[in-house]
C-alpha cells in the first residue's frame, strides 16, 4: 500500500493475506503490542480501512500466549524427517 500522510509518501507491506475457503479474504499483520509505534499504528489502521473498503477483513494479531506458543514449539518436532518413517514406506 502507498499514501502520502500530508509530508511524504508512505508505504505498507501487510504480513500476511488469507483467501478462506468461503471465498472471504483477510489481510493480517504482526505486531507485538509493545512493539507499535505511532507510525505502525497509522499505517495498521489505514490498512484496515482499505481493506473495509473492498470488503475484506482485517485483523492485527500480538504475541502468542505461553501456552499456544509451547504447544506450537511441541507439535513443530513432529516436521522432523524421523516423524514422517511411514510416509517413506507407502511411496508418498
Amino acid at each position: 500500500m502507498h499514501w502520502h500522510d500530508g509530508e511524504r509518501e508512505r508505504r505498507h507491506a501487510p504480513d500476511s493475506f488469507v483467501r478462506r475457503g468461503d471465498g472471504s479474504a483477510m489481510v493480517v499483520d504482526v505486531r507485538a503490542d509493545d512493539w507499535i509505534a505511532p507510525r505502525d499504528a497509522e499505517a495498521f489502521e489505514l490498512t484496515r480501512r482499505a481493506c473495509a473498503e473492498v470488503g475484506w477483513w482485517f485483523e492485527r494479531v500480538g504475541t502468542p500466549g505461553a501456552v499456544h506458543l509451547t504447544n506450537v514449539r511441541w507439535l513443530s518436532r513432529y516436521r522432523h524427517p524421523r516423524c514422517r518413517r511411514e510416509l517413506f514406506a507407502l511411496g508418498c
